[in-house]
Parts: C-alpha cells; sequence; structure tokens
C-alpha cells in the first residue's frame, strides 16, 4: 500500500470471457441474446476519505458474489496486479438479471468482520469495573491500517455487460492530534470485533488499538458503537506519559451522537490536550478532548 488520495480505481475488463445470457421469458425458455461470448466491464469505486488514503497494491484481494437468475451465488477472488483484477475461479455463464456485491478485505465477508489480534489478554480497570481484553490490533502502518478498513458495496442488479460496483466504509475512523508538555509514550484506542452487521447487537469481545502515528496524530479505524454501553463507561483511547509512563485515559465526550457513540461510515478528527497532574489549575482535567470535525466517509 502507498498513500494517495482516494481515486476512481481503473475500469477493468476481466482476463476470462464472459457470456452473459438474459433471463428466459417465454414457454420456450430461449435466451434473448445470442451465445456468444463477451467481455465484461468491471468497475469498482471506493468512496472518499482524507490524506491518510491508501492505493490498491499488487496482490490485493476482494472477493465479489454472483447470483444468476434463478440460481445459486458463486463467490470469486479478484487479485490485483499490473492496474488490472483476475478472478479465481474463471466466470462462467449467467444468467441475466443477475446480483453482485463485493468486499475488502478478503478475509472478511460482506456482512462480517473480525479485526485480526494479536490473543495477548489484558485487563483494563476504569470507573470501578475490569473490563477484559482479547489482545491488540496493530494499525502502525498504511498497509496495516488499510486491512482493517472494511468496506462493502451492498447488492446490485446486472442488467448488462458492465458491473458497477461502490465499496463503502462500514467501521469509524478515528484521528487525534494530541498536544503534551510531557512526551507520549504509547496511545492506545479501544474496540471490539464487530461480529454483526451494523445495527446489529455487538459482542463483548473488546480490543486495544495500536494506532497509525504521523507526527503527532493519531489515526485508527475502529468499529462504530456506544462507549456508555451497559457494561460501563468504555474509555475511547488510553495514553502514557512522562518518564513514569503515568496512564491517562480519555472518555468520549456524551454530547456525542447518542451518549458518546461513533457512527459507521464517519471519519472523527480530535484534539487532545493532555495536563501535567502536578501544574495543571483546579478546574482543568487530566485530558481535555475537543472534537474539531466529522466526515462522512461515503460521499460521493
Amino acid at each position: 500500500m502507498k498513500t494517495r488520495h482516494w481515486n476512481w480505481i481503473q475500469s477493468f475488463a476481466l482476463a476470462a470471457l464472459l457470456p452473459l445470457f438474459a433471463a428466459c421469458n417465454s414457454e420456450g425458455d430461449e435466451l434473448l441474446q445470442s451465445e456468444e461470448k463477451q467481455p465484461v466491464q468491471v468497475n469498482i469505486t471506493r468512496a472518499a476519505t482524507d490524506e491518510n488514503d491508501w492505493a490498491w497494491q499488487n496482490n490485493d484481494q476482494i472477493k465479489m458474489s454472483i447470483t444468476p437468475y434463478g440460481g445459486t451465488a458463486t463467490e470469486y477472488t479478484l487479485t490485483y496486479g499490473s492496474n488490472t483484477w483476475s478472478p479465481s475461479p474463471e466466470i462462467g455463464t449467467i444468467t441475466l438479471p443477475a446480483t453482485a456485491e463485493a468486499w475488502w478485505p478478503s478475509t472478511a465477508s460482506a456482512s462480517k468482520f473480525s479485526f485480526q489480534h494479536n490473543n495477548q489478554v489484558e485487563t483494563i480497570n476504569n470507573t470501578g469495573i475490569s473490563i477484559w481484553l482479547d489482545g491488540t490490533v496493530d494499525q502502525s502502518s498504511i498497509d496495516k491500517l488499510a486491512q482493517n478498513d472494511w468496506m462493502t458495496s451492498g447488492q446490485i442488479t446486472i442488467g448488462g455487460s458492465s458491473i458497477d460496483l461502490t465499496l463503502q466504509h462500514r467501521l469509524a475512523k478515528v484521528t487525534v492530534i494530541i498536544t503534551s508538555s510531557e512526551t507520549i509514550n504509547e496511545v492506545r484506542f479501544f474496540s471490539y470485533t464487530p461480529n454483526y452487521p451494523t445495527g446489529a447487537s455487538r459482542v463483548d469481545s473488546y480490543l486495544a488499538v495500536n494506532p497509525l502515528v504521523t507526527n503527532n496524530a493519531y489515526t485508527a479505524i475502529v468499529s462504530a458503537y456506544n462507549y456508555n454501553d451497559d457494561i460501563g463507561y468504555l474509555p475511547f483511547m488510553r495514553v502514557k506519559v512522562g518518564e513514569d509512563n503515568t496512564e491517562k485515559w480519555v472518555y468520549l465526550p456524551r454530547n456525542l451522537g447518542v451518549e458518546g457513540s461513533l457512527s459507521a461510515g464517519n471519519a472523527y478528527t480530535f484534539n487532545l490536550t493532555v495536563n501535567n497532574t502536578s501544574t495543571r489549575s483546579a478546574d482543568t482535567s487530566d485530558c481535555e478532548l475537543e472534537l474539531v470535525e466529522v466526515r462522512d466517509m461515503n460521499e460521493e
């Protein structure tokens, strides 16, 4: 992966030639098109985001599912190389109208995604409640951040020899710009493994996220959910500062969304001021988190 602004992915013709047949509409089940093979044009668009973008690299893979008229779904792996995508297995005859959908990364599915983590169990304590972390997700590079950027196209109808798919972001992206008089030694965001589609109940599988660091900006992709949930007020992030590695717990503002929640498909930018406990005034907190911007990553 390499950084660059989001852009249209170049249209490509599948290496295999795909004979498309129209759905039967007569008692004799006659095909509406000839059996001559036709090349299929597939266009993939990704929703625009911001400066922490990434571009397709050789050997990247997405998955695509095609369901022909009156038939069952077949799943294909599309591998990127030399500005084109190659399908495996080869795509055979499809009866129209058909439906298609795609998703990234290929290790996910169209409806489920799980962060890959290191399984190093940790317990954190806040507000008198112990929360069990199942491990840490590494998003410390653009490549690793991209592998956690779960996108799906939703289902579209194929009516001709062109398949046009738009991948949309299904998680939340957060960037925190930190100002501190002390050295920042470590930053961890907190999330959970989103094993259910957007809108369904979450599962209690909590994770720490090791973010991408660019100067004093810390970026991560996390699950969108209510941090002030039924098991307690889950911290948004933890910051370790100073020579003694003092832990600072940072919470989302309760007036963000509904009781401190993030929304899927949004990118959030925050400013965080970390105050020195020994010198701060009585009316200020150790950490002051300010929401700067919320953007819809799925805007056209």
